[in-house]
């Protein structure tokens, strides 16, 4: 196991050094920024969120949404908490004030922008397939981001897409089971049309 360990952190410092020795192109730090605060203040699901309520059939994938992105952030915190892994640009000798975004130096793992973009992702994936494509590439986009920008190793950015995708399938999940209860049938979709009427206390 440690010698697994001992061969992610090389992969994961010389990742860091190759992106730290070849950065610094303006047009690629400005789509990094961009990037960096779009998934700060997770303007893709509350405008997905925003737009799928308005539809009366696809309301209830709102709350199955935001439920995935806080379940993601929730598990993220608590696991930045018990790791408490130094961002890779203090292994370069840099400081906060060296960086392009303001971050906090102590919690890099896992990346809690790519926990929330794969959640986002995986939801919108599952009830829209055709969006599928996009969606993960966009999230893989954040997740890059978090490394050019130095605050992130890349098995920051797996783990945080694995946690986002593993909390947003058990939400759904929960979700469908949930749906069967007359006190969650706004979990529903499309029920005034299907006219399911199970319902369970």
């Amino acid at each position: 196991m440690s010698q697994i360990l001992e061969l992610i952190q090389t992969i994961d410092f010389s990742a860091i050094l190759w992106i730290y020795q070849h950065g610094g192109n303006p047009l690629l730090d400005t789509l990094a920024e961009a990037l960096h605060w779009i998934g700060t203040f997770r303007i893709p699901a509350i405008l997905l969120g925003i737009f799928f309520w308005f539809k009366k059939e696809t309301r209830p994938i709102t709350f199955v949404l935001f439920a995935a992105v806080l379940a993601g952030l929730a598990a993220t915190h608590l696991i930045k908490e018990i790791a408490d892994r130094p961002r890779p640009f203090i292994m370069l000798g840099l400081t906060a004030a060296d960086m392009l975004v303001p971050t906090d130096p102590t919690v890099s793992f896992p990346s809690g922008h790519a926990t929330s973009a794969f959640a986002t992702a995986s939801v919108v994936s599952y009830y829209f397939r055709k969006w599928a494509v996009p969606a993960f590439a966009a999230a893989v986009a954040a997740g890059l981001a978090r490394m050019y920008l130095l605050v992130h190793y890349p098995s920051d950015v797996i783990a945080g897409a694995l946690v986002g995708i593993t909390v947003s399938l058990a939400v759904i999940w929960a979700a469908e089971k949930l749906q069967k209860r007359k006190r969650f049938a706004f979990l529903r979709r499309n029920a005034e049309k299907t006219g399911d009427a199970s319902e369970e206390e």
